[in-house]
């Protein structure tokens, strides 16, 4: 049987910080992030977008599934962060794609309520 790689699309899963990465937020983002790693989708991005700021939990969330990702065939892109975020994330090592990355325009994306005021919510 022959099958046609071109003919297969699958967007990414995109998971959309709502609020700053702190706290009960990252908690939050890690239980639905890394199931979603860990079985190896297509792509997956994460949108900064609205998150300011970001504590050591939640740098210390986006370093270990950045570099996870880095040996799976199927990588983690940060998207959309903001310009204080950006340099913690690239002091840390963590690659990040520019704001409005063409890929995360046209990805699947769902929110979700925040739980509660300033906390990470994403889904997958």
């Amino acid at each position: 049987m022959w099958a046609n790689d071109s003919l297969i699309t699958t967007l990414p899963t995109v998971f959309t910080v709502d609020g700053d990465l702190a706290g009960d937020g990252v908690a939050l983002l890690a239980e639905r992030l890394w199931p979603h790693v860990l079985t190896g989708p297509p792509d997956t991005l994460v949108d900064l977008a609205r998150a300011s700021t970001i504590d050591a939990a939640g740098l210390d969330l986006l370093v270990a599934a950045h570099a996870y990702a880095a040996h799976r065939p199927s990588p983690l892109r940060i998207v959309n962060a903001a310009s204080c975020v950006l340099r913690v994330l690239h002091a840390a090592g963590v690659s990040t794609i520019p704001a409005r990355s063409p890929r995360a325009e046209v990805a699947t994306t769902a929110t979700t309520p925040a739980p509660r005021r300033n906390a990470a919510v994403a889904m997958a």
